[in-house]
């Protein structure tokens, strides 16, 4: 055996590879070569958090369980300072000329090379390797017939060649390999698969193929694909990525068949601009509507980083019109406190979202934002400028525009015990896209000192506050408006309550109950504001915590008055860990004085009503995996129930879960009359194994005894190919009278297939879109 022989310091193009540990000397012959990557099989398995069949990190691991992992060397020295090991039966010099032979073995750090013949000549700074020659690097193993070396260029040649790529699925053969020593392979009369060894469900051959490891990208001329062996598709010339780099291409085409629009076929195309930027151009042929042309730009500059997007589908067939959607997101944070946010969305029409599918929106829909905000923070103080608008779609009321809102937000500790002066203003002006509709300026001021003590487990929280707020307006047809109307109301709350806690044992273990019994007075007096647009204001749902508000009200334009006492009572139960197992929390408003505050376009009787809504809430976490949420609101005095809900869910690892869930809302609608929301939906996502998902949704209105939606699909992916199918029926938009929808609404059907060659572009897993999102029906901690 030769070490550190000074003539073979360079032999082979070692110097761009890389290896885990120097002078190893790895077997000769074939068989052992792969007990080695048996074991670079089992290090990588090794780096896999879980071994459950289930794990798509496992299934994918499995497929590759006889690929080696890709290995960065850990050696600092120089390429020329890592020593060589050679190994040989015979070994003859000749002049400038050196001959190895019989079992040749040769190591530098971890690449290893074996052959029967090694021959080293000097003067041509060359070096071959023939009969069963086997190379191992940290990033590609080669089978080959015969391998030249130019050492002063590092570029190596090999005829009838093997080849397979460490950790990723790349492997193939080929006439003529040629390595420049950078990282680029050319391969002449090749083929290529990313399938697994031992799987050919597909590959692509090439009269010449090129892999260029560093962008992460190949290229092939006249490639032909094929399936199994049989060629189905020609391409004089293709590329596609060979890691998960970003690289400009074709992505994989989608199809999908509705009873609207027919069929659809979708091919986007990926562009790569820059490290910072890049695009995807999207058209979509619809049969009965015809050419979507979609265009998504994302940039990540100094500026900030966002999202520009556009739709045009010119003259819609079916709706005799031109279609189009604007989309832009921004955000930036500069001058080490700045930050600008902008979200502006626009579309063509009312039926936009339910005529096509869009990553900017869902059939649900019904408004969207466009607005800009620039805000600046320091230690105690903050302040923001806004201009805020909205779209609707379908026939909602149109709001106001904020054109534009400058606010300041700032608090200050007044050092005795631990009061604080609190103050917040705005300066907000609305307008309208009406003439017709009033508009206006609107000044806000609120001062607002606090002081929460604690006292052990009892605390008090105490606010006193002075709202101030001017408007100037112009009125148009509105007749009982002001032009200037100033209002000054004082508000005072006093909030307390007790933190009690006691051990307790239950099915064999520990657990600690927490009870929390409150108590808050709140007195608002009563201002006549009818005089006032409402501009920003609207009613806020209810719930437990929305008992203890200081106003039932969004915005300044409506601050209800009230004199009025809340009690309520919450119990939660922790586990060792001190994770919230269980909480049941219910609470009700006792009024001294009915309150007397109303929208503008509320034309309900006055409310002489003595309490609220009884509110009630029950979360609960069983056998760890299974989760139940209730809440209702029960209308004591007209004893009937206002709004109730449930959900129970089964969750599994995996993003696997099945949840049924129920809503009710009661709406009063003229004074008499109620609008029903009485729902039952369910939703499934199951990862059946590492190869086998699928999801499901249902939702039914028991009240008009209609679908409203129900939704199926499934993706199988094995290791190098994958498809998904699904099917969606739902109910489509409806603007109609609500009393005739039993009979009247229409629904749409829709059928889509995706299918992926892996290693050779995404086609993604289809938009699934749902009529309903899926909602987490439990809020333990």
């Amino acid at each position: 055996m030769l070490k550190n022989f000074p003539l073979l310091l360079l032999l082979l193009p070692f110097s761009h590879l890389s290896a885990d540990e120097a002078n190893t000397s790895p077997t000769s012959t074939k068989a052992d070569n792969a007990q080695q990557s048996s074991n670079n099989a089992a290090l990588l398995s090794g780096q896999i958090s879980t071994n459950t069949p289930r794990s798509s990190a496992y299934f994918f691991a499995q497929c590759y369980r006889n690929v080696p992992p890709l290995i960065t060397d850990s050696n600092s020295q120089p390429i020329e300072q890592v020593p060589i090991n050679i190994r040989a039966k015979k070994i003859h010099a000749i002049a400038d000329t050196l001959s190895y032979q019989g079992d040749v073995q040769l190591t530098q750090g971890i690449k290893y090379l074996a052959a029967d013949e090694l021959t080293y000549f000097k003067e041509e700074e060359r070096a071959t390797a023939s009969g069963n020659v086997n190379f191992v690097s940290g990033e590609i193993t080669l089978y080959s017939d015969s391998v030249e070396a130019r050492l002063d260029s590092e570029q190596t040649t090999l005829q009838q060649a093997d080849y397979q790529f460490h950790g990723q699925g790349g492997r193939g053969s080929a006439q003529r390999i040629y390595d420049n020593g950078a990282d680029l392979y050319e391969f002449k009369a090749s083929s290529y698969s990313a399938c697994p060894p031992g799987d050919n469900t597909w590959s692509l051959d090439a009269t010449t193929l090129y892999i260029d490891n560093e962008k992460g990208v190949g290229s092939a001329y006249n490639a032909v694909l094929k399936i199994k062996d049989v060629p189905v598709f020609y391409l004089p010339y293709i590329t596609y990525p060979t890691s998960d780099k970003r690289r400009t291409g074709l992505l994989f085409p989608a199809y999908e068949y509705s009873d609207t629009n027919g069929s659809t076929v979708t091919q986007p195309l990926y562009l790569n601009i820059a490290e910072n930027m890049d695009a995807t151009l999207t058209p979509s042929y619809m049969e009965n509507r015809g050419t979507l042309l979609a265009a998504e730009y994302r940039y990540l500059f100094d500026i900030g980083t966002g999202k520009l997007a556009a739709e045009y589908l010119d003259h819609d067939r079916i709706r005799e019109q031109n279609r189009y959607l604007y989309h832009w997101n921004h955000r930036v944070n500069f001058a080490r406190n700045w930050k600008f946010t902008s979200n502006y969305s626009k579309v063509s029409d009312d039926n936009y979202f339910t005529d096509i599918d869009t990553n900017y929106g869902s059939r649900s829909d019904n408004q969207l934002l466009q607005t800009a905000k620039l805000s600046l923070t320091e230690h105690n103080w903050n302040s923001e400028l806004e201009v805020r608008d909205f779209q609707i779609l379908g026939d909602g009321d149109t709001p106001h525009k904020v054109l534009p809102k400058l606010a300041f937000n700032a608090y200050q500790p007044l050092g005795w015990k631990s009061l604080q002066l609190d103050w917040y203003s705005e300066v907000s002006r609305f307008d309208h896209d009406n003439d017709d509709t009033y508009t206006g300026t609107r000044i806000h001021l609120q001062p607002k000192l606090s002081l929460p003590l604690y006292y052990d487990s009892l605390f008090v929280n105490t606010e006193l506050k002075y709202m101030l707020s001017f408007y100037q307006q112009t009125l148009n047809s509105y007749s009982d408006l002001e032009e200037s109307v100033s209002r000054y109301i004082p508000s005072f709350k006093i909030n307390s309550g007790i933190n009690f806690e006691r051990d307790l044992t239950a099915f064999g273990s520990p657990y600690k109950q927490t009870l929390v019994p409150q108590i808050q007075y709140l007195y608002v007096p009563y201002r006549d504001q009818s005089t006032i647009g409402t501009y920003d204001t609207t009613r806020m749902q209810q719930d437990y915590y929305a008992l203890f508000r200081d106003n039932r009200f969004s915005g300044y334009d409506r601050i209800a008055d009230a004199n009025q006492i809340t009690l309520g009572i919450s119990s939660s139960i922790l586990n060792a860990q001190s994770q919230e197992k269980m909480r049941f929390a219910v609470g009700q408003n006792y009024y001294f004085t009915p309150s007397r505050t109303e929208l503008l376009d509320d034309d309900d009787e006055a409310d002489t009503a003595s309490r609220s809504s009884l509110i009630a809430e029950f979360d609960v976490n069983f056998a760890d995996n299974y989760f139940f949420h209730a809440g209702i609101e029960w209308d004591s005095d007209e004893n009937e129930i206002s709004s109730a809900n449930s959900a129970l869910e089964k969750r599994w690892l995996y993003n696997t879960y099945a949840q049924l869930n129920y809503r009710y809302v009661a709406v009063s609608n003229d004074g008499d009359e109620e609008d029903l929301v009485n729902q039952l939906g369910s939703k499934i996502n199951w990862s059946i194994n590492g190869q086998w998902s699928s999801f499901a949704s249902y939702y039914y209105d028991l009240e008009y005894q209609h679908l409203y939606e129900s939704m199926i699909g499934i993706k199988y992916q094995s290791c190098c190919w994958s498809i998904s199918l699904s099917y969606d029926k739902h109910m489509s938009a409806y603007y109609g009278d609500i009393d005739t929808i039993a009979d009247d609404y229409e629904s749409e059907s829709s059928y889509e297939i995706n299918f992926e060659l892996k290693g050779l572009g995404g086609a993604g897993t289809g938009s699934n879109e749902s009529l309903f999102n899926y909602g987490r029906p439990f809020y333990l901690q």
